[in-house]
């Protein structure tokens, strides 16, 4: 099969998201590569969004599928697995229900796919994502880069520090079939923080990570955000992260247990390197020499709470 003209499925998980479901389904039935199928499936929402669904679905029956959960999940993370689990297409996209999508979203990822794919193998782990624009939740832009803004690094991508801090947004994410099958050994472990994250640690140290410098979509601020954007350079970020030292502390207990996590589910493919990394940095507390040795992995204004709590 020509992989320029295989299907790409969109998975798309919906929980109390009617304000800005139908400007998210819109903006996928604009995209210029019409080569695309999404599933839809809705976590028991308590508002409209079943019913948007269902009549998008009634609409476009060729390009739309509602899916019926036989259980509730009551989290991004395990909705996500759940479609991902179940779909068996090579190529898929992950769908925030609240963001929007620029026409060539669909397009500009594929392109990036297949250049990896060529370039490493097919069956090669392979995540490609590309830059959002945060916006507030009437889709005034807050800045022109979401990375930017987070302060996050995209030059190159170690497993390490995306277990220390992840920087890939589900809602800009692609999956190829292998990374798909990698990655859903995470499914089903509390202990993993999100479904992107875990993705993206297995794709960097068993695959790889192609990364698209340039908005293909908006980043939704509103106050319904499961995770949510800030502005790491800021006086009131800062201000905000001291105030807040045992949630920093949580923070990296949660960290350190999906590094655990990972350990555990991928040890078959671990080299020595690996386990002492995972081992250390799973320790309640890591150790100076830890920190010394690794602080080069905890990116920007994370150093400093990882010198406090690492160690």
């Amino acid at each position: 099969m020509d992989r320029r003209g295989a299907t790409a499925e969109i998975l798309l998980a919906v929980h109390d998201g009617e304000a800005y479901l139908r400007e998210q389904l819109d903006s996928i039935l604009k995209q210029t590569d019409g080569n695309w199928h999404l599933t839809a499936s809705d976590d028991g929402s308590r508002d409209g969004s079943a019913a948007i669904l269902d009549e998008y679905a009634a609409r476009f029956p060729d390009r739309i599928t509602r899916h019926f959960p036989d259980r509730r999940f009551g989290n991004a993370r395990d909705h996500f697995f759940h479609l991902m689990a179940g779909c068996d297409a090579g190529f898929m996209l992950f769908c925030d229900q609240d963001d929007a999508w620029y026409p060539d979203k669909l397009a500009r990822t594929r392109e990036a796919m297949l250049e990896a794919e060529d370039r490493y193998g097919e069956g090669t782990p392979i995540l490609v994502f590309s830059d959002q624009v945060p916006t507030d939740e009437k889709l005034r832009p807050l800045a022109p880069s979401l990375m930017r803004y987070q302060g996050h690094y995209f030059e190159r991508f170690d497993y390490r520090a995306i277990l220390m801090q992840n920087v890939v947004t589900g809602g800009a994410m692609a999956v190829n079939r292998a990374l798909a099958r990698l990655g859903g050994r995470g499914a089903g472990d509390d202990r993993v923080i999100m479904h992107d994250w875990w993705l993206a640690a297995a794709a960097a140290r068993f695959g790889q990570i192609a990364y698209i410098d340039e908005p293909l979509g908006v980043y939704r601020q509103h106050g319904g955000n499961a995770v949510g954007a800030k502005d790491v350079n800021s006086l009131g970020y800062a201000a905000d992260r001291l105030g807040k030292l045992r949630q920093v502390r949580a923070s990296i207990l949660r960290k350190k247990a999906q590094a655990a996590a990972f350990a555990e589910r991928y040890c078959d493919g671990l080299d020595a390197d690996d386990r002492a990394f995972l081992e250390a940095f799973a320790r309640p507390r890591s150790g100076l020499g830890f920190f010394l040795k690794y602080r080069g992995l905890i990116h920007g204004k994370q150093r400093k709470a990882g010198m406090l709590f690492l160690n």
